[in-house]
């Protein structure tokens, strides 16, 4: 047979000049099934030798992959490779199926540097090359399996990046609750659908697919949470240079809820209500703005009474899960004012006692205050006064937002509540229905409106 050459036209159908190829004997294919069992793409690689004879090789180029756009198999061109002819998309991840004598069948996915074979063209240059070595008799599959290929598998690079963020909270950098949540994340979600995929292979429409497939049930805000963990663990591996690129995340918008809180009359009949015992933390609470958390681990020594612009306190620790951290959330330790109204009352706790004291005390176990403890003294409160709020916003939250009310600058408000970043303090400036009051405060005569009657000499026109 003389040798042709065929111009291929890609401004045309080139799947339908591919078959004319076919149709006049330049491309041989002896298996009509392209499409392989267990949606696997592959093409056979029996070819024509410019006409001077068949040289069949061993090896197909496979695809587990379809198009991202309309879910369809992919076709297979020998001129271009996989592609989607509705989408012209092409597959990001292949892999050389084989079959040779003293291995059995297999299955390479990366070349000999450990790259994975995310493009047809590096899959033909392996292919081609693994040819080569077994028609030299040196073939030796162990050259293609990557040393490190298992340790990309995603439910090792993600548990390996929790162990790192465990260690960071040791270090008192991250809060015991976030690793909580994150192991909730990994086990419930991340693992069932991630869970053998080589992190190096995930591209954006898998991070999309699985946006999709979560329960509509769950609330958009804890989707957000899901999806911005995941994408900490992406950024992380991209920084690390253990990936090329970070893939995209959908971007929800969460709307952005205004905190619960109770005017000062309702702050003063709550503690009226509060059994004497636990009044002293529930009114620092609510007159001092610190988290409930702060207030059950604080020492006479984070307090000096006697200073001459008045009392200050430090806040240098707080109970997380249970256990005394001695970091705060803001990691920043600044002195801060003490209530006035307060002073007497922290005078007589702080009586008599030792620096590494704590201040409040359950009286009914003579032993700092619990979470536990202190919650069953606020739904007791709660439940009787027929409230529908929370300890910390009916405290803390509540002194921010009845300061915001009044007019105080949000930098003062800041320095109290002890917040680094004040965007975090603006929430508090929220719609106020009370302060909208002044707008209508000016006496104005207004029209009334009264019966609408028509004449009786009008009723006839």
């Amino acid at each position: 047979m003389n040798q042709q050459l065929y111009n291929m036209d890609f401004s045309k159908d080139f799947l339908g000049q591919v078959d004319e190829l076919i149709r006049v004997g330049l491309i041989k294919i002896p298996d009509k099934n392209i499409l392989e069992s267990k949606g696997e793409m592959s093409y056979p690689l029996e070819v024509i030798n410019n006409g001077s004879g068949e040289l069949c090789m061993k090896g197909k180029i496979r695809t587990k992959e379809n198009c991202p756009k309309c879910k369809g198999n992919f076709s297979f061109s020998v001129h271009v490779g996989f592609v989607c002819s509705k989408c012209l998309t092409t597959p990001e991840k292949f892999f050389v199926d084989i079959y040779e004598k003293g291995y059995g069948r297999l299955r390479i996915y990366s070349d000999k540097q450990g790259h994975s074979l995310d493009s047809y063209q590096r899959s033909t240059r392996v292919l081609e090359s693994i040819r080569y070595e077994i028609d030299q008799h040196i073939f030796d599959y162990s050259n293609y399996v990557s040393t490190d290929l298992k340790s990309f598998r995603f439910e090792n690079k993600i548990e390996k990046w929790y162990q790192s963020k465990s260690k960071e909270v040791e270090k008192g950098n991250l809060a015991e609750s976030y690793t909580e949540k994150l192991r909730c994340y990994i086990d419930k979600y991340y693992l069932l659908y991630f869970k053998g995929m080589d992190v190096r292979d995930l591209r954006t429409y898998n991070i999309q697919s699985f946006y999709e497939q979560l329960s509509s049930e769950l609330s958009l805000k804890y989707i957000k949470n899901i999806l911005n963990a995941l994408e900490n663990f992406f950024k992380t591996l991209q920084r690390l240079d253990l990936i090329n690129k970070k893939p995209s995340f959908p971007v929800i918008t969460v709307e952005r809820r205004t905190p619960k809180w109770v005017d000062y009359e309702t702050q003063q009949k709550i503690i009226d209500s509060i059994p004497v015992g636990d009044k002293p933390i529930i009114q620092f609470l609510a007159l001092q703005g610190v988290r409930p958390g702060e207030a059950m681990v604080l020492k006479v020594k984070d307090i000096n009474l006697n200073n001459l612009n008045g009392g200050f306190l430090i806040i240098a620790r707080t109970l997380s899960m249970g256990k005394v951290k001695e970091r705060v959330k803001s990691k920043v330790v600044k002195p801060r004012l003490v209530n006035p109204e307060l002073i007497p009352m922290l005078r007589e706790l702080c009586k008599d006692k030792l620096p590494e004291a704590f201040i409040f005390i359950n009286p009914r176990t003579k032993k700092p205050y619990s979470k536990p403890a202190l919650s069953r003294v606020w739904d007791n409160v709660r439940k009787a006064l027929k409230l529908d709020i929370n300890l910390y916003e009916a405290t803390r939250h509540s002194l921010a937002s009845i300061a915001s009310s009044d007019g105080v600058p949000v930098q003062s408000i800041q320095d109290v509540l002890g917040h680094t970043d004040i965007r975090t303090t603006l929430k508090y400036a929220h719609t106020n229905l009370q302060s909208q009051k002044v707008v209508f405060k000016r006496k104005v005569k207004i029209f009334k409106l009264g019966p609408q009657t028509v004449p009786r000499d009008k009723l006839g026109s």
